[in-house]
């Protein structure tokens, strides 16, 4: 029966785990709410609200919050009983130590510091988050274009292949202008068979950055040859110097360690024990009684010198290290800004003038071809010169947003 009855438990259990399982997985296959379509914004507060890497480092702030509940816990006293068989028998003390020269609150004043260090570990994460996202969405944006700019050649091409079929069977041009014709629809079909795959590649990507499954549809919307506003130099550079992550960082550590140096000196002062006690139970030798004391770390040879030195020290470095980096970061800033400033004006060339002209070159190469005033191959030639336009114009796009994602790492903010 004892038997019996554990085999049923064990199978209990069994089903309750194997249904709190089922239960689970469906819960982690349902799928995520993603907004539709999906703009940059909205792409960079998702992923924002989904990274891993963010969610670690905001939790490393309730790591340096309980320091500072470590930084001002009082000593506890000290409690000595002895018994003993030698008279006398008995004996208890009670040894409180006193910190003096506002050394607790100096340690609450180094952890709040170092406190500091965690809004410092969110902006890096999240500087890193922002290129990703920035990239991989004007990619898959771009990739869309690529997509339906293949498509609109395809249609095209298969239009003047019907047309010169046409002709041909009219007896008005040779055999050898529809086969360039054809070749024209095969490599327009293998141009477009890339791009869908190009697309596929970019929204691996993008689900990459929103830890979601590669294969996951997206229907992103975006331009990604407008740019929004770009800061000026002096702007840029004054953004850069107050929200540079590298900069906050050592101003961070600087601060850091004048605190630090603030505690070394305050421990020099000991720290006196104030003790309390009593001997009992000695008959017939002396009187028993109570007794108090005090004990005191004489600070003679040992007074946190070297602690000191090197706290000094490294104050120095980090200045030094300051220095070097804002020189380096104005530079870079200056760079950054006239390249994204380049950018945006050989975008904009593209898009208001470039692809409108050579637009306008196809319609008359085909109202030429379809009067019989030209042949196929200005026609074609007139095609492949507004797809590569195109495709140049979405790779002008794309070297836009790289320069403003490194303008973004710089400046160490998103950019409107």
């Amino acid at each position: 029966m004892r038997q019996r009855a554990f085999e049923v438990v064990t199978r209990a259990f069994a089903t309750c785990a194997l249904l709190a399982s089922i239960g689970q997985a469906t819960t982690d296959a349902q799928p995520v709410q993603i907004p539709s379509p999906l703009t940059y914004q909205a792409a960079l507060d998702f992923a924002t609200s989904r990274n891993l890497a963010v969610a670690a480092a905001r939790r490393r702030r309730a790591v340096r919050e309980a320091n500072i509940r470590t930084a001002g816990q009082i000593p506890n006293p000290d409690l000595s009983v002895e018994l003993t068989r030698d008279a006398p028998h008995q004996t208890v003390s009670l040894g409180v130590p006193v910190e003096l020269n506002g050394r607790r609150g100096r340690r609450i004043d180094l952890a709040k510091e170092e406190l500091s260090l965690a809004d410092v570990d969110v902006q890096f994460e999240l500087r890193s988050l922002r290129r990703d996202v920035r990239l991989a969405f004007f990619s898959l944006v771009a990739a869309e274009d690529r997509v339906q700019l293949s498509s609109d050649v395809l249609e095209i091409a298969q239009k003047l292949r019907d047309a010169a079929q046409s002709r041909f069977e009219a007896g008005a041009i040779p055999r050898l202008e529809v086969l360039q014709a054809d070749l024209g629809v095969a490599r327009a079909e293998a141009d477009a068979e890339r791009a869908r795959q190009l697309r596929t590649a970019a929204q691996a990507t993008l689900n990459g950055v929103f830890s979601l499954p590669p294969d996951q549809r997206l229907a992103v919307s975006g331009d990604a040859a407008v740019s929004g506003s770009i800061p000026g130099l002096e702007s840029a550079v004054a953004l850069a110097t107050a929200a540079n992550t590298d900069l906050v960082s050592l101003d961070r550590q600087i601060a850091i360690e004048a605190r630090r140096i603030e505690l070394l000196k305050a421990e020099r002062v000991p720290t006196p024990v104030f003790s309390v006690g009593g001997v009992f139970d000695a008959p017939g030798d002396f009187r028993a009684g109570p007794r108090a004391g005090i004990n005191i770390e004489l600070p003679l040879f040992s007074r946190n010198q070297g602690e000191i030195a090197a706290s000094v020290a490294t104050t120095a470095q980090l200045r030094a290290a300051r220095e070097a980096t804002r020189r380096r970061v104005e530079n870079d800033v200056y760079a950054a800004v006239a390249k994204a400033q380049a950018a945006r004006q050989h975008a904009d060339t593209y898009r208001q003038r470039l692809i409108p002209t050579a637009s306008e070159l196809e319609s008359l190469a085909e109202e030429s071809y379809a009067a019989g005033r030209t042949s196929v191959l200005g026609v074609l030639d007139a095609q492949r010169s507004l797809r590569d336009l195109r495709l140049e114009a979405l790779q002008t796009a794309l070297d836009l947003q790289s320069s403003l994602a490194d303008m973004e790492e710089l400046l160490g903010t998103s950019l409107p």
